[in-house]
């Protein structure tokens, strides 16, 4: 997809297919105009607007200068996996070697294209210690170079519903196909299943009441076998140098739902309303039919998942007829180049 004022570029490391660089990332907010040409952000990333505490790092004063001693990391070995602009700063998941960094950097450190750009920012990046740290933030200097102001140590935010036995390295799944932003097929155990994560703290909040949920959907389906499973199967937690900031699902395939499914798709809504949840995005294209084999029809999506209420589930009701008849494409699967 060529957003307006960006070029069709794409990141020259993107050579092995594990979480490439151009993830489409969207505010709930409008994002920032920067100029009359670039109210999007380049190569599918919006401008939106940054939380401070995203970082990760609550205690400032923990930080510490960069040593001009400490041993760097190569820049060869280097790949932005994720990245987030604003007017005033970018945030950017690197990949080392087997190790995530994030990186905050001032817009004003170097040229637009330049923050856009993976293969244009890391040759210019200064040296990263090669060392255990896990966030860093670069500022202009008074010549004009980019240099490290501070470093952290601190841990970075993670998922606090860990529930299941399994736990799967996220940088051990190797994509295959991009479904929306921070959403992927990947391959694992010799099939393909679907990874969501969350990097940033402001996609934490949805992967942890997506968590949730499936925690209680896996115990009600060890209770009724005989029942038809409501959701995909929950494989594990996904993590990243050791702090869970994701989850893993089976893939299922079958068709979207459409009001010729109302029935099956209300009556599917009320059984999670039995297990005193609410659904809270009841869209058609959370809705998975197999027509090719037992027509069952399973919810995905539980991001906006809550606890049930009588009015929440009454509205969740009332909303599935038109929902189910919608057809502008609103809550489908993004369309990025190269998916």
């Amino acid at each position: 997809m060529h957003l307006p004022g960006c070029g069709q570029h794409q990141d020259k490391r993107d050579t092995d297919g594990v979480f490439d660089a151009f993830n489409l990332t969207i505010s709930a907010t409008k994002p920032k105009r920067l100029s009359s040409s670039h109210y999007f952000g380049c190569d599918g990333f919006f401008f939106i607007a940054l939380d401070p505490a995203a970082t990760g790092n609550t205690h400032p004063s923990q930080t510490h200068q960069h040593p001009s001693t400490m041993a760097s990391l190569s820049k060869s070995d280097m790949e932005i996996l994720n990245q987030v602009i604003d007017d005033e700063r970018g945030a950017y998941r690197l990949r080392a070697g087997q190790r995530i960094y994030y990186l905050f950097i001032a817009t004003d450190v170097f040229e637009e294209d330049t923050m856009c750009r993976p293969y244009l920012l890391i040759p210019s990046l200064p040296d990263l210690p090669d060392s255990p740290w896990t966030t860093a933030t670069i500022v202009r200097g008074a010549d004009g170079a980019p240099f490290i102001s501070a470093i952290s140590t601190d841990p970075l935010p993670e998922i606090q519903t860990v529930w299941h036995e399994r736990r799967i390295d996220v940088l051990s799944l190797r994509r295959t196909r991009r479904l929306r932003s921070w959403t992927h097929e990947v391959q694992y155990d010799g099939g393909t299943a679907v990874a969501k994560i969350a990097c940033f703290e402001w996609d934490l909040r949805r992967i942890e009441r997506e968590t949730a949920a499936y925690h209680k959907l896996t115990q009600h389906r060890s209770q009724y076998r005989d029942e038809p499973p409501i959701a995909p199967e929950f494989l594990g937690h996904l993590t990243e140098n050791g702090r869970v900031m994701g989850l893993l699902m089976e893939r299922i395939d079958g068709e979207r739902a459409c009001i010729s499914d109302l029935s099956d798709c209300e009556a599917l809504v009320r059984r999670i309303h039995g297990l005193g949840m609410i659904h809270g995005d009841v869209n058609r294209y959370n809705f998975v039919v197999d027509r090719a084999g037992t027509e069952c029809v399973r919810l995905v999506d539980f991001e906006h998942f809550e606890d049930f209420s009588e009015e929440a589930a009454t509205e969740e009701l009332l909303a599935l007829p038109a929902e189910l008849a919608e057809d502008t494409g609103r809550g489908a699967t993004a369309k990025v180049s190269g998916s």
